[in-house]
């Protein structure tokens, strides 16, 4: 099984924990972004089961930085974002990714395009 979709929002890398009256917390932002993943992803999946075995996850970050501004943000932290955002949406658990394909590159058009294929490379 495979699925491919696009969310056309700004993306934001996943920022380090916050801390703030005894809680941590993530930023309003990073929330409704990851918000936005989750429904693009349950409707990639259409109603068919999640991956419960390795998959493959290619990446592509669109910003209208260029790649080397620091507003870009690493392309790790994008990743960690996706991932925790389609944990139990897409996949099982994020522990089954066995292969990744990360690009930034810079876009007019902001957003995200991600695509899942079950089975090693």
């Amino acid at each position: 099984m495979n699925i491919a979709f696009s969310v056309d929002t700004n993306p934001y890398p996943q920022p380090r924990p916050r801390f703030g009256r005894g809680t941590v917390y993530e930023p309003e932002r990073v929330k409704v972004y990851k918000h936005l993943l989750k429904i693009a992803g349950r409707q990639a999946m259409g109603g068919r089961p999640i991956f419960s075995t390795p998959v493959t996850v290619s990446v592509v970050i669109r910003r209208r930085f260029a790649i080397d501004s620091r507003q870009f943000g690493d392309i790790d932290n994008h990743l960690k974002a996706v991932f925790d955002a389609l944990n139990g949406v897409c996949y099982t658990d994020d522990k089954l990714i066995f292969a990744v394909g990360a690009t930034k590159i810079q876009s007019a058009r902001q957003g995200v395009d991600i695509a899942i294929s079950d089975g090693r490379p």
